[in-house]
């Protein structure tokens, strides 16, 4: 018998252990290599772990709901045998590990590696009105077992829930963002915030979706009688030509205050000197430059269909989930379905290879009054929309309070870009090395456009999208534009 050990692996920088979640296979099944083994739970994501080689599973070294330390020993696989031929040391039938009735609560993992984040301002999640809890499906001493029905807790949140007197009946009323509607730290930490501060009804249907409209589509917003002035973009003050430079502004943008007055003959010249921050970036940027010969792909994608819903559906949605319901979750849903779609744009150069990367960590651009900052969603590929959307919410609010821890902001494989905030209609953005690509996002505008054979206003948005043309071609940096655009246009409130 050759055995090769399965071991916990390394979810990310800051990750110490894992919970199982669940067994896939079960002692005595034949397994092939990269085929998914088990389910496992950190802070941060769930995650699917497959076989590192192929042969026969004799040995599962940890139950359900077990918590595991990254590197120890969780399966043994012979890799020798092959089709059920061997005999393992156990038999087939036997049943799969279960869970502990009362694991004990593990201790709060490492601090879980940050993601970007969107514009939008983060708010708690709503609380709801529990059920009475039925005293038999609580442990002894009002522990929070680890299963309850099709509910699965993490230790961690067990431990949450201990600590902040979380009944069982409230978990299981909340609606989850991890995979499967699962309870995440952030969800229970969120109702922790807001427990008794929301009207009874809140609570929506399990899994994350929120209550919808009959009709979306017909909630559009009445169009105002009479053109109305638009107020002056906010100008920075180190931008305006008599800015009052006194200590309150000195201490809002300090990287901005004028060093040194030089005189010359045409006039004055003020000189102000870099930070770091603004140091790091422009020599992150040259270097971006300097490494991938850049190509732009723009496209103009109709976001009426969203704009409607979002209008329709704001109110309830952030009632529901405690989360202002802004358009970054749809854009970033919208480009993860098209990087699963095209993994290719979603890779590395390195040493005359490509590196195909096959899970996401989607970087959200957050503009600071000092430079700009990256924030990374690790895992973004396992997060529903809601999951989405409460990363999004978190990190911004957290980048601009300077609270990002810095694995937070590293390890991104694919960026998004919203100029339009500013009231831009497009922008070419340069590339964040060592990714691929990086996503631009326009202005939201109403436009007259063709509709068939007829004229329509409708609310339209550029997209554009600058990749790396060493290993991306017009051609695929096209098709993954469009993709993101398709997915857009025909979104779905059933994803919601």
């Amino acid at each position: 018998m050759a055995k090769m050990d399965m071991v916990m692996p390394q979810m990310g920088e800051s990750i110490a252990e894992g919970t199982i979640l669940k067994w896939l296979k079960a002692v005595g099944d034949t397994v092939e290599k990269d085929e998914n083994i088990l389910e496992i739970s950190t802070d941060k994501v769930d995650s699917e772990i497959p076989a590192p080689a192929g042969g026969v599973l004799v040995e599962l070294k940890a139950n359900e709901g077990d918590v595991v330390p990254v590197g120890e020993v969780v399966a043994v696989i012979d890799t020798a045998a092959s089709g059920g031929g061997a005999a393992p040391s156990a038999p087939k039938d036997e049943p799969k590990a279960e869970p502990k009735a009362e694991a004990p609560a593990a201790s709060a993992p490492a601090p879980s590696a940050p993601a970007p984040s969107a514009p939008a301002p983060s708010a708690p999640a709503p609380s709801h009105t529990p059920a009475a809890p039925a005293p038999a499906a609580q442990g002894a001493g009002g522990e929070i077992p680890t299963r309850s029905g099709d509910a699965f807790f993490s230790p961690l949140v067990r431990s949450i829930a201990r600590e902040e007197g979380v009944s069982l009946a409230e978990l299981e009323s909340l609606n989850g963002s991890g995979r499967g509607g699962r309870i995440t730290k952030d969800d229970i930490l969120a109702y922790v915030r807001t427990r008794g501060s929301a009207p009874a009804g809140a609570a929506h249907p399990a899994g994350g979706q929120a209550a919808q409209p009959a009709s979306p589509a017909a909630a559009s917003p009445a169009a105002p009688s009479a053109p109305m002035a638009q107020p002056m973009p906010t100008m920075p003050v180190y931008m305006a030509s008599a800015a009052p430079r006194g200590k309150k502004d000195a201490e809002k943008y300090p990287q901005y205050q004028v060093d040194e007055t030089r005189t010359t003959q045409d006039g004055a010249i003020e000189v102000v000197q870099m930070d770091r921050m603004r140091t790091l970036i422009a020599e992150h940027m040259v270097r971006s430059k300097a490494t991938s010969p850049h190509v732009a792909s723009v496209t103009e994608v109709d976001m009426t269909g969203i704009v409607r819903y979002r209008e329709a559906t704001k109110s309830s949605f952030q009632k529901s989930t405690g989360v202002k319901l802004t358009y970054t979750p749809f854009i970033v849903h919208a480009a993860i379905k098209a990087l699963l779609d095209y993994p290719m744009v979603n890779s590395t150069v390195e040493n005359g290879q490509i590196l195909i990367k096959r899970f996401i960590n989607m970087g959200v651009a957050v503009a600071l009054d000092s430079g700009l900052i990256v924030p990374v969603i690790k895992h973004a590929e396992e997060k529903n929309f809601l999951g989405l959307a409460r990363s999004v919410d978190d990190l911004a609010e957290r980048a601009r309070g300077k609270q990002l821890k810095p694995d937070e902001v590293a390890g991104g494989t694919f960026t998004i870009t919203n100029m339009g905030s500013f009231g831009n209609l497009f922008g070419i953005p340069i590339i964040n090395q060592p990714q691929s690509g990086i996503l631009g996002v326009g202005a939201i505008v109403k436009r007259p456009v063709v509709v068939g054979d007829a004229i329509a206003i409708r609310d339209i948005m550029y997209l554009s999208l600058s990749y790396d043309h060493r290993h991306i071609d017009g051609k695929l940096g096209g098709l993954f534009i469009q993709r993101v655009r398709y997915y857009l246009e025909n979104f779905d409130p059933a994803s919601i």
